[in-house]
Parts: C-alpha cells; structure tokens; sequence
C-alpha cells in the first residue's frame, strides 16, 4: 500500500511539472517563431525592422528619450546597429545618440520634453516637461554624440550598439525653441534569425519533455480502492 501511495505522488508531481515545463515551452517556442518571422519578412532591403514615421513636438528647445540601459553582459557580436530617421520640412532638426550623463550636462536648465511613455495604435506620446530658461550651444558643435545627423528634409543616422546609459535627443539645428519632426526607429541583429531557430528549437525539445511527463504521470499506478470488508446477513 505503502509503494503504491508513493507512485500515485509521483505521478501527480509528473503530471504537474509536465503541465508547467509545457506552459514555459510553448512562451519560448512563441519567442523564437517571432524572432524568426519579423527576420525573415518583416526587414527592409537594408536589413533594418523600422517603425513608422511618428511626429514628435514639444514647445521647449529639446525632445530626449529617458535613459536606456543597454547591458554590459551582452556579448559585443549579438548587438546590432540602431537607425533613427527624421522627417522634417525645410527646417533644419538635429537628432543625436549620447551618453545620458552627457546629455543631461549639456541640457540642464534648459526647456525640454522627456518622452515617458509611447502608445502605438494609434500612436501617442507622453511627455515630462522640465522647464529652463537656458539658451544651449548647437547641438550640432558638442563633441560626445556617438552618432548625429542635422538637417532639412530626411536625414538618419545609424549607431553601433554600445554597453552603458543612453539618451536619444531632437533638436532644432539650431537651439530655437518648438521642435516639430517625425521620428522614425528602426533596428539590425544579424544573429536574429539564427538566435530565433535555436530559441524555437529549444522550445520544441521543452515541450518534447512535458510530453513526456505528463504521459508517465498519467500512467503511473494508481493505489487500489480498499474494499468494505462484507459485513455477513443476520
């Protein structure tokens, strides 16, 4: 009786453990199918998956994203590159990438917008509005932008990925208050369709086990029912 209790245990910790390793399976196995079709269909002929073009506008002198945190434990060969477009008329509008400690130096006390929240569909930005009554210098004279471009009509630029905190800033070319531009974003991994296969075939293999073990807790012995002892007429 003993060993069957323990084998009924058993199956229910099998079946139970299937059922999880199944849910994970199936979240990872999604990742890599999503990784390998944006790869595969969603690129355009310079290798880049791209967002539409949005218009960000801000009365003040700057528009700047919060900080992104890129992580110094990521191998150098997975990062990619980033593209960042702007859309503009015939005025000229700066768009820069730097390091948020150089950003914030160059901005503080100025009149700038800080994006802190971007919905899609449809499209919206919230911003943060820090008020200043400083004039900057053009942004285009600063030396720390590890990648900008200036100009009227479309301009891009397009930045190696790096470890460490970063901001994204638009500009008027020169410092005037009110910038007005559309923003497009796009991205490059040139190990994502790779990394989406092993990720997808990982998947796999993990459901393959919860397979597995779901069946053998399904069929592991259950203990027999205990019959009533007979109780003889009178």
């Amino acid at each position: 009786m003993q060993d069957h209790a323990s084998s009924h245990r058993k199956g229910i910790a099998l079946l139970v453990g299937g059922i999880v390793v199944a849910l994970v399976a199936l979240v990872v196995a999604a990742a890599g199918g999503t990784a390998v079709w944006a790869d595969t269909t969603q690129k355009d002929s310079h290798g880049y998956v791209s967002t539409a073009a949005h218009r960000f506008s801000a009365p003040g002198r700057a528009i700047t994203t919060e900080s992104v945190d890129l992580d110094t434990g990521i191998p150098e060969w997975v990062l990619g590159k980033v593209r960042i477009e702007s859309h503009a008329g015939n005025r000229p509008v700066f768009v820069g990438i730097g390091r948020t400690r150089d950003v914030d130096a160059y901005l503080a006390g100025v009149d700038r917008s800080v994006v802190t929240d971007v919905g899609l569909d449809p499209f919206r930005a919230t911003y943060e509005r820090q008020l200043g009554s400083r004039a900057p210098e053009p942004p285009g004279s600063q030396k720390f932008w590890a990648a900008s471009t200036s100009g009227p009509g479309t301009r891009s630029l397009t930045w190696r990925t790096d470890s460490g905190s970063w901001s994204v800033v638009v500009m008027n070319a020169d410092g005037s208050p009110g910038v007005d531009a559309g923003i497009s974003a796009g991205a490059s991994f040139p190990y994502a369709l790779w990394v989406g296969i092993g990720v997808t075939v990982l998947g796999a293999a993990m459901l393959l086990g919860a397979a597995l073990m779901i069946r053998s807790g399904i069929r592991t012995p259950r203990p027999p029912a205990v019959a009533a002892d007979l109780v003889p007429a009178a």
